[in-house]
């Protein structure tokens, strides 16, 4: 059986493509604090950090019983807007935030949301194991998926001819799912 699989990255901060995190090692272990023993934890933003974003919400349950944690992948477009009209606690975004965003928080608060990069997203592109296309470059899969463009693809692929199929199945459609 043969599979393909294309991992391709895009960071919650670009700004962060090149940077190495370093832990301290003489870091403290967390210890529970008190005061804290109940409520809602309300999470709002990017769709594809909601398994982060449920794993580190019931870690801190264990810790704090009494929380409720809630997590909402509603798009990172709806982190800010959810923090802003105090929806939120935790506004996760798979992208940098929009001077228009951050202008709008600083409005309300007085003060620039603290941002922490955290981790990046990982999206894969699948096709059928009976597919004959050994592999494709980043043009190609832009040719694909893309709108704009910015891996050097000049038209939108619709053909399996445009992106390295050969014979009967090159004239056969690309169709994209999920």
């Amino acid at each position: 059986m043969k599979a393909i699989a294309f991992l391709f990255f895009a960071l919650i901060f670009s700004t962060q493509l090149n940077a190495q995190v370093a832990v301290d090692a003489n870091l403290p272990d967390y210890v529970r604090t008190g005061g804290i023993s109940g409520g809602t934890l309300e999470s709002v933003g990017s769709d594809t950090m909601n398994n982060l974003m449920a794993l580190w919400t019931e870690e801190f349950k264990k810790m704090y019983p009494g929380i409720k944690p809630s997590v909402d992948g509603k798009g990172s477009s709806n982190a800010i807007p959810a923090l802003i009209a105090g929806k939120a606690s935790f506004g996760p975004m798979s992208r940098e935030p929009k001077a228009s965003e951050l202008q709008e928080f600083s409005s309300k608060y007085g003060y620039e949301p603290m941002l922490l990069p955290t981790s990046i997203d990982m999206l894969a592109v699948y096709v059928n194991k009976d597919n004959p296309v050994e592999g494709m470059s980043f043009s190609q899969i832009d040719a694909i998926f893309s709108s704009t463009r910015k891996m050097g693809a000049n038209t939108h692929a619709t053909k399996w001819s445009q992106v390295g199929g050969v014979g009967a199945f090159g004239s056969k459609a690309i169709t994209c799912y999920g």
